[in-house]
């Protein structure tokens, strides 16, 4: 008996020390892995020990944050607490979320609006909401007057609503005052002032009572199976305010998903239970483009939220767009096709308002409520207000900010500027000579020197020599079409005129155009790499006909290849060697320099080109972009290309020669 109640107290303290100790060993040595609690979260840093913290309580209140966040097992007994809150009580710690009937789930401010209480959530009166609309309304009207000024075509839509598309999976809350839904406000003000505009709530609601499945997931926040639908019907409306033929959506015979995508089911991410909710199928249309000869492909600024990203994953916007850049509630700019992207905050707004054909801004029905409706006013300042009257004015603001607040040290004045930056920002009428309804006669001077910018978008030749020339010195391409467009406007020399490329920079640009035209013509057969297969036979196909007989930039690059192999010796690499040390450059930018020179003084550069030539410079591209797609092989180039000290483009080229030679034997 006394052995038996040994063992118990014994396993009891076992238990008891593992539950004390257990987290803390989880903590520091990570014994475990689990799946990070979705959502966002900013880490605190672990504080750091000194007297001064000590004594003053920081150091005590840092570590009280430190743990909450990072004590053992912290993830799955939160998961397990969100599963018996959700299971039992159908609730949950995230503000974000409103749990609905039969399994829905929405954001809480859709269901708010929905039930009349986002006045009330922000602290607003109904008048405040409506002036502020009015004001954005008027703003909008403006830049939309000045852009069509420079054939420039503004776009505005509200994006449907789940709450109000589907009311029926809500549950009950108290009702608020109900007299004024901003959304319809707004659409109305826009449209009288005659400003493009959609409000997709009554479009979807109308739609998604032809359809035998929801236009929304029950357990996500965004678009599904109509973000096809929404490409459309925006193409159509840029189509008639810009007078153009664009491309056509067509979608098939919808079919089920079983396995529904991570990013359609956002809202039951963010609940973080331990275990996945039952779901429903998800449907999706099987998407097609409709083009013929006529169609264009414009080049686009999107202005919004996450709702972009249901609309690219579903439909090619590769095939419908020339260029796109996507601005992400105005905290990341995404340019090039989203490939790169950095923070907004010193995006230059006139730059991009005026590089593209169409501005598409677009924002929900919560979001009128809370005055976070930045863009208008951003746009308005930059068409109109020079840099340095934007400086003057923000520091007028931010000294009676500075005064009024009795500021005093330098982080006070820091925060009085910032103020100054929101105030104008929200209230771009701040500036006397943008008050008023009518169209502001001032304009930012840097406009003339944009247009000319986009002159240089427009130019084929002159885009990818600019686009060559920031590849291969390695700069950045947005910094060289601005310093070109300097150039032309004050009659420097031109950088396309001291441009180094070889015929793998420019197969690579013809490759590119063909991968476009096929998906654009809907003749889209295999994976990626058998498309671009087709794109090389594309180019093939042109070069036995003799297409590029007479392309000044063909035969430039093979005539840069025929140098660079020529000049490409032992004794022409130690010159060369030699240059780079006396120039105090790389080698590979005194090779660069050495091949340009003797490019620009031959005298007969179409010497240089015919079909053999052509076909070998094509299978060598063939060649080399394979090795730049694979890690391993760029590795092994650099190897040879630092240990050789040779310039890297003969490391390639007698790489390519290896793989041919070995190849035919």
């Amino acid at each position: 008996m006394k052995k038996k109640r040994n063992i118990i107290l014994v396993t009891l303290f076992c238990l008891t020390a593992f539950i004390i100790f257990a987290p803390l060993l989880q903590q520091h040595l990570k014994l475990f892995k689990f799946g990070v609690l979705t959502g966002y979260n900013q880490p605190t840093p672990k504080p750091k020990f000194s007297y001064d913290s000590y004594v003053s309580g920081k150091y005590q209140r840092q570590s009280e944050k430190y743990l909450k966040e990072n004590f053992g097992f912290r993830e799955p007994l939160i998961r397990m607490y969100n599963q018996w809150a959700y299971d039992w009580f159908k609730t949950t710690s995230n503000r974000e979320i409103s749990i609905g009937k039969d399994g829905w789930l929405y954001h809480t401010e859709s269901a708010l609006q929905y039930h009349g209480n986002m006045v009330s959530w922000f602290d607003m009166t109904n008048s405040e909401v409506r002036e502020n609309l009015v004001s954005k309304a008027r703003v909008l009207a403006k830049v939309n007057a000045i852009l069509k000024q420079y054939d420039v075509h503004l776009l505005t839509f509200t994006l449907p609503t789940k709450s109000f598309i589907y009311p029926e999976h809500l549950r009950w809350q108290p009702i608020g005052d109900t007299t004024f839904n901003a959304t319809p406000f707004f659409e109305q003000q826009l449209c009288s002032l005659g400003v493009p505009h959609i409000n997709m709530v009554p479009w979807f609601k109308q739609v998604q009572d032809t359809t035998p499945f929801d236009l929304y997931y029950s357990k996500g926040s965004h678009w599904a199976a109509g973000a096809p639908l929404a490409v459309d019907t925006m193409l159509r409306y840029m189509e008639q305010i810009g007078d153009q033929p664009l491309a056509h959506i067509q979608v098939g015979t919808p079919y089920s998903i079983d396995e529904i995508p991570s990013n359609d089911k956002d809202l039951e991410l963010l609940l973080n239970l331990a275990s996945p909710l039952k779901h429903e199928p998800i449907y999706e249309y099987p998407v097609s483009l409709v083009t013929d000869e006529h169609t264009q492909y414009p080049s686009v600024w999107f202005v919004g939220t996450s709702f972009y990203w249901y609309l690219t994953r579903r439909v090619n916007f590769d095939a419908l767009f020339r260029d796109r850049d996507f601005l992400f509630y105005y905290a990341t700019f995404y340019t090039n096709r989203e490939q790169n992207s950095f923070p907004a905050d010193n995006l230059d707004y006139l730059h991009e308002l005026l590089l593209h054909n169409y501005v598409v801004f677009f924002r929900d029905g919560p979001q009128l409520y809370n005055n976070g409706l930045l863009f208008p006013g951003k746009a308005l300042i930059s068409l109109c207000i020079s840099d340095e009257r934007l400086k003057e004015k923000t520091n007028a603001i931010a000294d009676s900010i500075c005064h009024a607040w009795q500021a005093k040290t330098h982080y006070d004045s820091l925060i009085c500027y910032n103020e100054a930056n929101i105030m104008l920002e929200r209230q771009p009428e701040l500036f006397e000579e943008l008050r008023g309804e009518g169209i502001p006669a001032c304009r930012n001077p840097r406009i003339g020197q944009i247009l000319v910018e986009r002159k240089i978008h427009a130019d084929r030749n002159w885009s990818f020599l600019i686009n060559a020339k920031a590849n291969n010195d390695s700069l950045n391409v947005r910094d060289l079409f601005r310093m070109e467009s300097y150039n032309a406007t004050n009659h420097q020399p031109l950088l396309r005129d001291n441009t180094y490329f070889t015929s793998y920079d420019y197969l690579d640009f013809l490759v590119e155009e063909a991968v476009l035209d096929i998906y654009r013509s809907q003749a889209v057969s295999g994976t990626k790499d058998e498309v671009f297969q087709q794109a090389l036979d594309t180019i093939k196909t042109r070069i036995q006909r003799h297409v590029y007989d007479d392309d000044t930039l063909m035969i430039t690059a093979c005539a840069m290849d025929a140098i660079i192999k020529d000049i490409s010796t032992e004794s022409n690499l130690s010159s060369i060697r030699e240059k780079a040390k006396n120039w105090h450059v790389s080698i590979d930018k005194a090779f660069r320099k050495d091949a340009l020179w003797c490019c620009q003084h031959a005298k007969d550069k179409k010497q240089f080109l015919n079909e053999e030539t052509l076909i070998k410079a094509l299978d060598a591209y063939n060649i080399e972009h394979r090795m730049r797609q694979t890690e391993e092989a760029m590795e092994s180039l650099m190897q040879q290309h630092n240990k050789l000290n040779m310039p890297l483009r003969m490391v390639i080229n007698r790489n390519i020669e290896w793989i041919q030679q070995n190849r035919v034997q």
